[in-house]
Parts: structure tokens; C-alpha cells; sequence
């Protein structure tokens, strides 16, 4: 499910980080989802930047009802102090979109707030939605 190769060249370091980073589980789905102090800012830009990059790698999107609809996912590592130390997006088939991703991720995910981890370094899961006309 995961390209390990393409999910490590993608990862990305957005603090300091942990002095010992434990490997990503191997079952994505087992991960519990992250909860965020405050939402991630997200403006109708970025969801127009998503269109445009998808476009341009020309990604085969699933489409329902004449509107396109992109589900891409991340495993993200969050240090004992709530902050994003990893980000390792879950291949999609749209690469452009995992990129773009994780460095929305690196950019706005540190301004959202702490991440509860009960004082340990721990995974999460996460997704961004994007959806336009087709």
C-alpha cells in the first residue's frame, strides 16, 4: 500500500523532531487519527493550487456527478510536545497532490496547535479533501 521509497524521499521534517523517530507502522488504517488543537488553515486557494497540480500531472482522479474528488492521506509523526516531527503521505496515484500535501502539512500544521500524544512520540493519520469541476 505504501511506497516506501517514494514515501521516504517525500518525508518531511517540520520541527526539530524527536531524538529517536520509531518507524511507520505498516498498517496506515490501524493509526488513530489526529486531533488537532485548532483546524489547519485551509483557503480556497489552496484547493485551486491542488486542481492545478493535479491537472498538470495529469492524475487519474475519481469523478462522481461531473465534480472531481482527490482523498490523499499522511502518516504523520508527532513528538512527546505535540508538534509534527514527520509527514508521510499514503501514495494515491497522484503524486503532485501527496507533494503538495506535505508541505501544506509543514507549513500550516505547526500553527494549528499541539496534538495530544500523552508525553510519547506516536503516528497519526490525517487527510486533506479536494474536490472541483471536472
Amino acid at each position: 500500500m505504501i511506497d516506501l521509497l517514494f514515501a521516504m524521499a517525500l518525508a518531511s521534517t517540520t520541527t526539530q523532531g524527536a531524538d529517536t523517530v520509531s518507524a511507520m507502522p505498516a498498517d496506515y488504517s490501524a493509526l488513530e487519527t489526529a486531533k488537532f488543537s485548532k483546524p489547519i488553515y485551509y483557503a480556497q486557494r489552496h484547493e485551486m493550487a491542488a486542481e492545478r497540480a493535479a491537472k498538470k500531472a495529469k492524475c487519474k482522479l475519481p469523478t462522481a456527478e461531473r465534480w472531481v474528488y482527490a482523498r490523499i492521506e499522511a502518516a504523520i509523526l508527532v513528538t512527546p510536545d505535540g508538534e509534527l516531527a514527520k509527514i508521510v503521505p499514503v501514495e494515491s496515484g497522484c503524486r503532485e497532490l501527496e507533494i503538495y500535501m506535505v508541505n501544506h502539512l509543514g507549513k500550516y500544521g505547526s500553527k494549528a496547535g499541539p496534538i495530544a500524544t500523552n508525553g510519547k512520540t506516536t503516528w497519526y493519520k490525517t487527510a486533506m479533501h479536494f474536490r472541483w469541476p471536472e
